[in-house]
């Protein structure tokens, strides 16, 4: 897919990883979306950025985990620049929690934001397209097995049950992959005197040797909507940590 007008949905859009995707769309010429939940001053600044740049961009806020919200973002993007073409879905909950530290309201949240929000939107975007050409990225882990982070892992492995489920259900007109990202980013609740150690460890548990950076998912994001002949994968950008566990 020619990225150049086109209308891409990226959630979490305003702030990391989801960042760094919408502007690496937007320089590719499409109009992109932005969605945010709590981030309104860093997406409206990033939207800002966009446009000043020449290029086209909306600011859009959710709560992913109140299903009515997301039922209505889809529809609010067609209605502002009358399509929706790319769908990203990178915002996700992270928490680290035991088995036995998981609570009702943690595990629904999780199932909400990281599985069912993604089906909600890629269901209402191949409503819309009927049967014309989509792209979706699903935004996952390469380690859904953690014990520490029980409903987060469980939701990460269901979204790549979603995931290859939709390909075939969307084939042939919308293509349908993930991303099992590694260490990209430390967490935002690292506290500063703990990042140089929480970097130092995560790098020694990569055979690369190093973190890797939303500009190179962002990479890889971009070849999965260039290439039309790809379908339900994932592609590991994790710089060999799954390799450790073999």
């Amino acid at each position: 897919m020619n990225t150049q007008d086109k209308v891409a949905l990226v959630t979490g859009a305003g702030v990391r990883v989801g960042k760094v995707i919408a502007r690496r769309l937007a320089n590719s010429g499409a109009r992109v979306a932005v969605h945010y939940r709590n981030s309104e001053t860093e997406a409206r600044e990033f939207v800002d950025e966009i446009i000043s740049g020449g290029g086209q961009a909306d600011m859009f806020q959710a709560e992913l985990g109140d299903r009515s919200e997301v039922e209505s973002l889809v529809p609010a993007v067609v209605e502002r620049f009358g399509a929706l073409d790319i769908l990203i879905n990178s915002a996700s909950v992270f928490q680290d929690r035991w088995l036995n530290e998981t609570d009702d309201a943690n595990w629904d949240m999780n199932l909400a934001v990281n599985v069912t929000a993604p089906f909600v939107l890629s269901r209402s975007m191949a409503r819309h397209l009927d049967g014309n050409p989509g792209k979706i990225v699903n935004l996952t882990d390469w380690n859904t097995t953690r014990p520490k982070r029980f409903a987060y892992g469980v939701s990460k492995a269901a979204l790549g049950g979603l995931t290859r489920s939709l390909a075939a259900a969307l084939a042939p007109s919308i293509q349908v992959n993930e991303l099992g990202l590694g260490a990209i980013l430390l967490p935002v609740t690292a506290a500063p005197d703990e990042d140089d150690a929480l970097s130092e460890k995560l790098a020694s548990r990569t055979p690369l040797g190093r973190l890797g950076t939303p500009e190179e998912v962002a990479q890889v994001v971009m070849t999965l909507i260039e290439n039309d002949y790809i379908t339900g994968e994932t592609i590991y950008v994790d710089g060999g940590q799954r390799l450790s566990r073999a």
